[in-house]
Parts: C-alpha cells; structure tokens; sequence
C-alpha cells in the first residue's frame, strides 16, 4: 500500500521539529555546563571517531533505502537483501573497531582525549543494529517519529541529572552513546517482526562496489566539515573545534528541518525511475526543489541577520567569538541545500554515484589543499575554515548541475527565477532587522522581533505575488481538513 507523500513529509517534519526544539533545550544548558575547553574535547573525539565510523557502517544507508524502495513490494527479495547488507555491515563494523582501538592506544594514549574515545568505541558494536534505512524505504515515518521522540526524551532528562560540571563531559560522551543504542534496539526490533533473515540468496560481492561508491559521496564531510574539525583540533586547540562546532550545531539543528523535504522524496523518487516513469519523477523534482528554495532562503538570510545573537543565547558569552563563524554558515546552509539536491535527488536515485564520487573527491582534495595553504600561511581559523569549505563545496554544486544539465539530460533548472525570487523576497530582513536593532535591545526581545516581523513580512509577500508553492500548501491543506 502506497503511503501519502503529504502525511510522510508531516512526520519527517514534526520529527524534525522535535529534533529543533530538543537542541534548544539541551544545547544551551550543556554549552554553557561544560564550556568550551571540555565540551571542545567531546567534539575533537567525536571527529575522529566519525571518521571511522564512515566505513563501519559502510552507506549501508543510503545505498540500503534506495535498492529497498526499488524491491518494497516484494516480501521475499526484501529479506534477501536486509540479510545481505546486515551481514556486510557487522563485518565492517567489528573491522573497524579494531583500527580504531589500535589508534586509540598508540595515538592518543596521552591525550585529554583518551577516555572519551574509548567511550564512543562501543558505538560501533550498536550500529550494527542500525536498520533506520529499512524504516525510510518502507516510509515508516510514523514509526520513527514516535520513537525518536520517545528516546530522545530520556536523553533529554539524563543530560539534566547527569551533566552539571565541566567534569562531566565524560558523563555526556556515555549519554550520547546511550541514546544512540536505545534508538538502533527499538528499531532493529520492529523491523524484525515484518522482515525476516533470509540467507537463501546471500550477496556480498554484487553489493561491495556499490556501497563502497556510497561511502564516498554520501560522506563528503570527511573532506569538509568533518576535515575542518578535525584540523582545528589538531594545529590549533579544543576551544577552537567548540568554536566551529557550535556555529554547526545551529545551522544544523535549522537545515534538518530545511532538509526533510528532500530526504522524505528520495525513496518515491527512486520508485518512479523504476517504474519508468519519467514524466512524474521531473514534476516531483520540479515541485520539491521550489519548495525547498521557499524556506531555505528566508531561513539562511534569517540565521545571518542573527548570527550574533543565536550564538548569544545557545552558547553563551563564553561562544560570542563564534559569531563571525555562524553568518558564514548561513550561506553555507544553502550551499547544502543545493548539493543535496544535485547529489540525492538526481545523480543518486538515477544510479550515477561513481561520477559523483569523483567530483567529491577532486572538491574535497582542493579544499584540503586550502586548508593546508591556511595553517602555512598562519591564518588557519574557525571561520576561515569554514569559508573555504563553502567555496569547495559551491565548486562541487557548479561540476554536479554542468553533469546534470550536459549528460544525464534532467528537465531541472537550478538557477532560474521561479527558484531564485525567493532570495530576493528575503533579501527585505536586512534592512528590517537593522531597523528594529535600533529600536529594541536584549538578545530574547530582538531574537523575538526580528523573527516574528520577518516572517509576516514574508508571508505577506508570498500571499501577495501569489505564490504557486504557497497554493500547493494551501490547497494540502483545505484537502485534509475537508477529508476530516
């Protein structure tokens, strides 16, 4: 039974709410507990960690939803699958834990580092259970809100009991740790009940290329992002990674709520190419993709007009010198969005990923190659780091639509009006916000005004140009309230 977009799309959005609102609250309190020089060493450790834990999970994720979605409606090749990419992924998964305890014991066995990475080691024996791709391709988003909400609650209420000090940042690496375990058993154990072990056609060989393909694109953070943290730790100190991180952590907590539109559509995308049906594939990219622009414009140029005092209130005082980093990251947020969109929506669901990989990697390597030239010339930073990621990352957008456009012949246009208006439409906050700074002051009273009269001003907008996307919503809307 195929299960409405419109309804998926509503519970990949009130998760992603939740998963707004839940940072809101613990960020803040945990910023401000452990400061910047403990809560600096959790983030170097989780970099590192992350690293590894890229090949430990092996794209299982990706590659797993979209070959499920192609096979969902049949129960038997579902199983066969789930056996196989299960079995790779526990093979991975114990490998790399054993490169991973090596270089924490030959590596780091004199750094303030130490015990926390021997902490997240234990994570790679929980991703083992890791079956959320399972859930997406049977867009089981009912499920996965429920739960994530459940478990992230419990979380929520351990940071407050557990973390108080700046001595307790090995206390919050566990709770990490816990939560991730308690979100992979309650999922491993639904889908256990609808999808059995089948080791009747057990394929490993036919699956390696493809996910190790995957592995590569679907994580360009080890050549950006993760790269920039990475880094930071290394040649400079802790503080300088919480710097980065926290500035990442807002725009986070923002572009996964921007990014559930695009994540949601992957797997009915991927259903429609199977089906060979081109016509609606390229209506739905279309359709999405405006949508998306309608909300990522308005919220970067937001998080830039507010950089100062978003730092202000989820970090502290202690976190204003990451002010400057945070507006870079606004225009990073839609460099996200558009590469998302490039990469998941096109190349990916039509099976291009080898191509992919090698625009990645040739991106990736020149941003390397910047980082380097930084540090030698002495001016490596946090917002500098995070500048010529961005610029690596745009390159990557450029090389990703030409492919697109030249070879795979996708009726998509990126840069067009009917896209792009939407950042002119934002463009009014500026001048708005500058207005009401000379009116009101207090990091809450502005956060408060300067969001509040943006948004009707955009709204406004919107209604009065008529926006087709604006109607789309409207018209989903009157639809399910007229079915009610």
């Amino acid at each position: 039974m195929k299960k409405s977009l419109f309804k998926n799309i509503l519970y990949k959005i009130l998760l992603n709410v939740f998963n707004l609102v839940l940072p809101i609250l613990v960020g803040p309190y945990v910023n401000r507990a452990l400061g910047p020089d403990s809560l600096g060493n959790v983030q170097w450790a989780e970099s590192i960690y992350n690293y590894f834990l890229i090949f430990a999970t092996f794209g299982v994720y990706q590659y797993g939803m979209r070959e499920m979605s192609r096979i969902k409606d049949d129960k038997q090749k579902v199983g066969q699958l789930f056996t196989s990419l299960f079995t790779i992924s526990s093979v991975t998964g114990v490998t790399t834990l054993l490169l991973y305890v090596g270089l924490t014991y030959f590596g780091y066995q004199h750094s303030a580092i130490y015990p926390i990475l021997w902490i997240f080691s234990l994570n790679f024996i929980i991703n083992v259970f890791y079956v959320e791709w399972v859930n997406e391709a049977m867009e089981n988003y009912d499920f996965i809100t429920i739960k994530t909400i459940i478990v992230r609650s419990i979380y929520l209420v351990l940071i407050f009991i557990f973390v108080n000090t700046a001595k307790d940042y090995q206390h919050y690496a566990m709770l990490l740790v816990l939560s991730v375990l308690l979100n992979n058993v309650i999922s491993f154990v639904y889908i256990k009940r609808k999808v059995k072990f089948d080791f009747s056609n057990l394929q490993i060989k036919k699956h390696l290329k493809p996910m190790f393909l995957v592995v590569i694109f679907s994580n360009a953070n080890v050549l950006y992002t993760l790269l920039d943290r990475y880094m930071l730790g290394e040649f400079l100190n802790s503080k300088a990674v919480s710097f980065y991180v926290i500035p990442q952590q807002i725009m986070g907590i923002i572009n996964t709520l921007m990014l559930s539109v695009i994540q949601v559509t992957i797997p009915r995308l991927s259903y429609l190419l199977s089906s060979d049906d081109e016509a609606s594939y390229h209506i739905l990219l279309n359709n999405i993709s405006k949508v998306y622009f309608s909300i990522v414009f308005p919220a970067a140029v937001g998080l830039y007009i507010l950089s100062d005092i978003g730092v202000m209130i989820y970090g502290g005082k202690e976190y204003i010198g990451a002010a400057p980093v945070l507006s870079v990251f606004a225009f990073y947020m839609v460099v996200l969005g558009f590469e998302s969109i490039l990469s998941n929506q096109v190349i990916y669901v039509k099976k291009k990923e080898n191509i992919l990989v090698r625009l990645v990697f040739l991106c990736g390597f020149i941003n390397l190659i910047l980082k380097i030239v930084l540090i030698k010339l002495g001016i490596f930073t946090p917002r500098n780091a995070i500048i010529t990621t961005a610029g690596a990352n745009f390159f990557l957008i450029l090389l990703e639509y030409g492919y697109i456009r030249r070879y795979l012949k996708v009726d998509f246009k990126l840069f067009d009006f009917s896209k792009l208006k939407y950042l002119l439409y934002s463009l009014i906050f500026i001048p708005v916000s500058l207005l009401i700074r000379q009116v009101l002051e207090g990091p809450i009273p502005l956060f408060i005004a300067i969001v509040a009269i943006n948004v009707l001003i955009y709204g406004l907008i919107l209604i009065i140009t008529k926006d087709l996307v604006l109607q789309i919503l409207l018209d989903k809307v009157k639809k399910r309230f007229g079915k009610a």
